[in-house]
């Protein structure tokens, strides 16, 4: 009898560990990926980064019953300037020098989200990173829209650290589809 009241204790606890709720507090620190290109400009180039008002990107629910709220830790606002304004200085921009007016170059993170879906016992999430990228240079002004998406599956709840490496690999290939856009490109090199 002793035994089937240890064996039950342990079923129960095993099955309230599966039911555990978490949050994941990521850094979003868009992950950089190689362009070839090498462009120059001619007059100096202003990034402005839209305020990201979201604080989450998302809930987590595995089919095995656990849970995690994907929370944002660092200000997205200043991540995102940081990292455009070394992006642009990788692909050859000089955003400080050249002639007056400058080039005014906005970007705006519209959507990052992790939304999952139980399909038996395995979880499916769906990644999505959506920017607004808008070049103004006197009366010419450029805007364009540029999303990703990814899908993946598991079994079980993603580390803390895999989610963010995911996430922030998806958002630095939605940029680096802005700077394909020839259009954009043509504009900020003027």
């Amino acid at each position: 009898m002793k035994a089937l009241i240890a064996s039950s204790l342990v079923l129960v606890a095993l099955g309230l560990q599966g039911c555990a709720n978490t949050t994941h507090t990521i850094n979003i620190e868009p992950q950089d990926t190689t362009l070839e290109a090498q462009y120059s400009n001619q007059r100096q180039i202003h990034v402005v980064v839209k305020p990201f008002q979201e604080t989450s990107v998302g809930h987590i629910k595995t089919g095995i019953g656990e849970k995690a709220d994907i929370e944002i830790g660092n200000n997205v606002q200043q991540a995102l300037s940081d990292y455009m304004n070394n992006k642009l200085n990788m692909l050859g921009f000089k955003t400080n020098q050249g002639q007056l007016p400058a080039t005014l170059f906005t970007i705006e993170l519209n959507e990052l989200s992790y939304v999952t879906k139980t399909i038996a016992l395995k979880t499916e999430a769906k990644l999505t990173s959506q920017i607004r990228a808008t070049v103004s240079q006197g009366e010419q002004t450029y805007t364009a829209t540029f999303k990703s998406e990814k899908v993946d599956q598991y079994g079980t709840l993603p580390d803390r650290e895999v989610l963010e490496s995911e996430i922030n690999e998806l958002l630095g290939k939605t940029i680096d589809r802005a700077f394909k856009d020839k259009k954009l490109v043509q504009l900020l090199g003027q």
